[in-house]
């Protein structure tokens, strides 16, 4: 695809409109909800605006589940090499990036990764979204990214500026106005536009676009219930016997006293609120809410001694979501090792195959530790050690553990032979 300016232009009005679409999302998982802005205010009244944010908890939570533990590499063909060097050139940054890739992807829908080549010329990767970055695929099935621009500005300049990927050369550019104003280019190593697309879905939908109105009203009838509760909000103020000024009455309500003649009176007439219908109104929201999501409300009473499988089975709608994410989640780490092994192979000259790694990631659940080791013991034999060990949690390398082993075993050799030799001297 040949690049010229006007395709620049076109994705850069792309990026204006997808930001205006996106940013609400943005808005929702910052606590600045709809209710902020349009609320029924009444003069001379409580008006507070109570914010629930739902989409940071859920977002959050959801992340934290899938990529709370580190993932795990496993070579199929026992190459220990190759693990090794997949552990030396990402394990500094990868947990952090990983979160934060899938948080923004749950946020707006998608998000990018940009993987590229730091000042100490190791291999490196960041985070673009969908306010920054626009991402043109070619049209197909496997939707191979043809174009993509980094929109950004720089600290106390007023200009903006435009980083332009493609599969082969990176161009700079300095906007004025609607114009580009070219200030150079270079070459990179990656053979392809190095910038991967992270989805939340299979309709790059932001993860809480379903329950956004369910949150709006559960926001505004709580803050209706504590604006009641403030100042009687559905309640009206009846002086009898008496006809006081607008004047007065401002007066009166500042100072706290009402004076009215002898027979008069002052009382509230209040209407009557069913608070067991307010109530079940409340609760069938909140759970409308976590049910669209496929969570679990924590903040209801557990047992103390719910085992890890029985956590499990409570979970079983958000592991099926997660499941989802997880597959979109493996896609992009495949297309980063691709990256990775093309720079190793440029600067190390050694070849791996990114098919050769099985991609391991492990729920961020409390673990029944002894279960866990029995189904272990029962599988010795079946299945690789490499491939059991990656079971347990606290293990983050299996490969780096397995090397442990024959170390500490080597030791205990070396030591029952030197103990043996002693005795036959003596």
């Amino acid at each position: 695809m040949q690049i010229t300016e006007e395709i620049i232009l076109l994705c850069l009005e792309e990026l204006q409109k997808q930001i205006k679409d996106k940013k609400i999302y943005k808005d929702y998982y910052d606590g600045d909800h709809e209710i902020l802005n349009n609320y029924d205010m009444q003069d001379s009244r409580s008006n507070q605006k109570l914010v629930f944010n739902f989409p940071r908890k859920f977002v959050d939570n959801e992340t934290g589940y899938l990529l709370g533990k580190p993932v795990n590499y496993v070579s199929k063909s026992d190459d220990d090499k190759i693990v090794k060097c997949i552990d030396a050139y990402t394990s500094c940054w990868e947990k952090e990036h990983n979160i934060t890739l899938r948080k923004y992807s749950e946020i707006f829908g998608e998000s990018y990764e940009l993987n590229y080549i730091d000042k100490n010329g190791e291999f490196s990767a960041t985070v673009l979204t969908p306010m920054n970055a626009y991402v043109l695929d070619d049209g197909t099935a496997d939707k191979n990214v043809t174009l993509a621009i980094h929109k950004f500005s720089k600290a106390f300049e007023v200009n903006e500026y435009l980083d332009v990927y493609t599969d082969a050369i990176i161009y700079h550019y300095r906007l004025n106005e609607e114009k580009l104003e070219y200030l150079g280019e270079h070459s990179h190593l990656f053979e392809r536009v190095p910038v991967i697309v992270c989805s939340a879905n299979t309709e790059a939908k932001s993860g809480f676009y379903d329950i956004i109105s369910l949150i709006d009203s559960y926001n505004a009838l709580n803050s209706d219930l504590v604006n009641e509760i403030s100042d009687h909000r559905n309640a009206y103020l009846i002086i009898e016997n008496a006809k006081i000024e607008e004047d007065d009455l401002l007066k009166m309500k500042k100072m706290g006293i009402i004076q009215v003649p002898k027979g008069g009176a002052v009382k509230w007439l209040i209407k009557d609120i069913n608070d067991n219908f307010v109530q079940n109104e409340l609760d069938n929201i909140e759970r409308k809410i976590y049910d669209m999501m496929d969570e679990v409300n924590f903040n209801e009473n557990w047992a103390s001694n719910t085992s890890s499988l029985a956590l499990r089975n409570k979970l079983l709608n958000l592991e099926n979501r997660v499941a989802i994410r997880e597959a979109f989640m493996e896609r992009v780490i495949r297309e980063r090792l691709k990256n990775l092994f093309l720079y190793i192979k440029k600067r190390e000259g050694k070849v791996f195959d990114y098919k050769d790694i099985a991609i391991k990631f492990t729920r961020n659940l409390p673990t029944d530790l002894t279960g866990l080791a029995d189904v272990i013991t029962k599988l010795n034999g079946v299945c690789s050690k490499e491939t059991l060990l990656s079971l347990l949690p606290f293990v983050e390398s299996p490969t780096l553990e397995l090397q442990k082993i024959k170390v500490e075993d080597a030791s205990v050799v070396s030591k029952d032979v030197t103990g043996a030799e002693e005795l036959e001297e003596k």
